[in-house]
C-alpha cells in the first residue's frame, strides 16, 4: 500500500511506502534537527544591541530585538514553528510505520531526536 503525503504549495510531494516508511521519517527529522540547531545557534546573533547609550537607542534596540526573536509573531518564532511543523510531519511518518506494521523500537531506532524544539 502506497501512502502519498499531501504536497504543500511549493512543495515535493513523498510517496511513502511500506519499504521507505523508516527512511522517509529519518529523512525528515534529521532536516528538522539540522534547521533547529542553526536557528539555536544564531539566535544570540539576533539580538540588537544599541548604537549608542541614549534611550532612544536602547529602546528602540529592545523593540527590533522583540520583533526579531521574542514576538509571538517574531520572525524566528515563524521559523521555529515551521520547524515544530515538519517534527509533526516526521512524528505521522512514524504513525505511518506503526499502520505498515513496525514496532515502536523500530521507528525510534530510525532516528531519535537529540533536540527539542
Amino acid at each position: 500500500m502506497t501512502a502519498p503525503v499531501e504536497q504543500p504549495a511549493g512543495g515535493q510531494a513523498i510517496t511513502v511506502t511500506e519499504d521507505n516508511v523508516l527512511e522517509v521519517r529519518r529523512t525528515i527529522l534529521a532536516a528538522a534537527e539540522e534547521a533547529l540547531h542553526r536557528l539555536q545557534s544564531i539566535a544570540p546573533n539576533l539580538q540588537v544591541t544599541p548604537p549608542a547609550t541614549d534611550e532612544v537607542s536602547r529602546s528602540a534596540a529592545a523593540y527590533w530585538t522583540h520583533r526579531l526573536v521574542g514576538a509571538e509573531d517574531a520572525h524566528f518564532q515563524r521559523l521555529l514553528q515551521y520547524v515544530n511543523n515538519v517534527i509533526e510531519l516526521g512524528e505521522q511518518v512514524g504513525e505511518a510505520a506503526r499502520e505498515y506494521g513496525y514496532t515502536d523500537e523500530q521507528i525510534q531506532e530510525s532516528f531519535q531526536l537529540r533536540r527539542q524544539a
